[in-house]
């Protein structure tokens, strides 16, 4: 039976008397709280950031600029470019005969100033035996992980930066260049999957490490590099925690016992709970200009690996792009050079205003990376007839068959 959209409406129209009454209310504690968090001074921030990693939800730690503020871009360099890789894949397939995966890099390099370029590539890559289904120990040890899922999302992030490595190297030196990433890069879905250590160690410490050298290493060859990790609609609450870690006049003790990311029965915390980053910036930032620098309060994984992954990431700021506000990771190196961090600020508030609010370069880089639903099902096809050609068995599992072949 289909859903009953008779019953849906009424208790969706049910429904808005009390979203109106809660987000009047919601309203004026934000006010509320944005007033007192702008009264908070740089050095009380820094301290009471820093002291409340205990607390039970997240905390940013807060730098030299403070809780919160609102700072302007400087023009873009005479000539620069900007460079993206994007990726999407096929995921390994239980109801095909053929176990195997492809991960399709795209990528996108623009060049502004006295000599204009433009530059696309896409690249498939196609996996089909077992060194490259499976990870392994390098000890030569017979243990082995499937790379499907989300270790196939991080394999594929990997490539991504390495794939940008090549591109922003093969640059000419003395043209800065903004290279970004879509999404981020602290490996969250690795560090709770309880994955063995040799994945780890394979993917984050023998490659993206790697990769990521060789961009600092890039930046120094006469060319500077500001790399960075671009999150369009961010859900993460880091700073609103940093909000409440420094309105809040309870000690971590109180705190966990009485509070919860969400909410609070400790008046002052509670009022200034409930709202997200991207609130937060939204109020405050005007086009173009970003946040203050801040540091992860995320913890290093839960498991036992003696490794703390996307330490290099830690660092981030929002970023108003023109139509929405976006969290923007950065390297070490790049946070700790202020003139890097504000020539990255520079070239990429420029790239959202060419992208009409998002960057040009990143939204290029994805049309060539882009696998979509009909590219899926040719992928299907093409396997199949191509097993068959070559005399292959290409039994296909019975729910695949149900769906292609309906009763009625």
């Amino acid at each position: 039976m289909a859903l009953d959209f008779g019953q849906t409406a009424r208790q969706m129209m049910s429904a808005m008397g009390d979203l109106s009454t809660t987000a009047r209310s919601r309203r004026q504690r934000f006010a509320d709280t944005l007033d007192r968090a702008l009264a908070i001074t740089p050095d009380e921030a820094a301290r009471r950031t820093a002291s409340a990693t205990d607390r039970p939800f997240i905390v940013a730690h807060t730098g030299p600029d403070g809780l919160l503020a609102s700072i302007p871009p400087s023009p873009p360099p005479g000539d620069w470019m900007a460079i993206s890789v994007d990726g999407s894949h096929i995921d390994v397939d239980r109801h095909l005969p053929l176990r195997c995966y492809l991960i399709n890099l795209g990528g996108c390099s623009l060049t502004y100033g006295a000599n204009p370029d433009c530059r696309f590539f896409s690249e498939p890559t196609l996996a089909t035996g077992d060194a490259d289904l499976y990870l392994r120990p390098s000890d030569g040890s017979t243990g082995e992980t499937p790379i499907s899922g989300a270790l196939l999302g991080a394999l594929r992030t990997v490539r991504e930066v390495e794939r940008l490595a090549d591109a922003v190297e093969a640059s000419p030196s003395g043209v800065p260049v903004l290279a970004l990433l879509d999404g981020t890069l602290a490996f969250w879905d690795i560090q709770r999957g309880n994955y063995p250590r040799y994945v780890v160690d394979a993917l984050v410490n023998d490659r993206l490490r790697g990769a990521l050298a060789r961009l600092r290493e890039a930046s120094q060859d006469r060319r500077p590099v500001a790399l960075a990790a671009y999150t369009s609609r961010p859900q993460t609450t880091e700073v609103s925690g940093a909000v409440r870690a420094c309105l809040c006049v309870s000690n971590a003790v109180e705190c966990t016992r009485r509070c919860s990311a969400r909410r609070s029965d400790l008046a002052q915390c509670d009022a200034a709970a409930g709202f997200d980053d991207r609130e937060l910036f939204d109020a405050l930032l005007e086009p173009g200009h970003r946040s203050p620098l801040y540091q992860t309060g995320r913890r290093a994984s839960r498991f036992a690996l003696d490794l703390a992954v996307g330490t290099e990431w830690s660092r981030f700021y929002y970023v108003n792009s023109g139509a929405e506000v976006a969290r923007v990771e950065v390297p070490d190196w790049v946070a700790e050079d202020a003139e890097l961090l504000a020539l990255g600020h520079a070239m990429l508030a420029k790239q959202c205003e060419l992208g009409l609010g998002y960057p040009v370069v990143i939204s290029e880089a994805h049309e060539q990376a882009v696998v979509s639903g009909r590219d899926r099902e040719e992928f299907r096809k093409l396997t199949l007839m191509l097993m068959e050609q070559n005399g292959l068995p290409t039994p296909e599992s019975a729910k695949t068959l149900s769906k292609r072949l309906p009763w009625v």
